[in-house]
């Protein structure tokens, strides 16, 4: 069996923390956020998968079961989406808006690498894609 990833070890640390445990359910179609809105919590997905486009409507990427995304909106004071996010299939998402990540952080420091790290990893795929 392989280790956990960065964004399984991130998601699973959401589910323990996560104050209300928020969970989206939506249809394929569904948008969960379109590119210059305000964003304020980050997505994990639990079941499912969620197709990312950029502002400009091309493809970013396609996050499946154990993917987070929403990162910037955690950390970053107004923070705008800088794409839009869609599910692609029945699909089931944590939320965790930014009071339960400072929770986190406070109660597993961890969890501030994992988001470090998934953030990076997701970085360096889309330098690869653009590349």
């Amino acid at each position: 069996m392989s280790a956990p990833t960065a964004d399984e070890q991130l998601l699973h640390s959401m589910q323990m923390l996560s104050r209300n445990g928020s969970i989206l359910e939506l249809e394929p179609g569904a948008v969960i956020f379109r590119a210059g809105e305000p964003g304020d919590c980050l997505y994990g997905v639990l079941e499912g998968s969620v197709r990312l486009t950029w502002g400009d409507g091309s493809e970013a990427e396609c996050l499946g079961t154990g993917r987070c995304f929403g990162q910037g909106a955690l950390v970053q004071p107004d923070h705008r989406r800088y794409g839009t996010a869609t599910a692609t299939e029945p699909t089931k998402l944590i939320v965790m808006q930014r009071e339960g990540m400072l929770f986190a952080i406070e109660q597993l420091p961890m969890f501030a690498l994992q988001l470090l790290e998934s953030t990076e990893r997701r970085l360096q795929h889309l330098r690869a894609l653009a590349a």
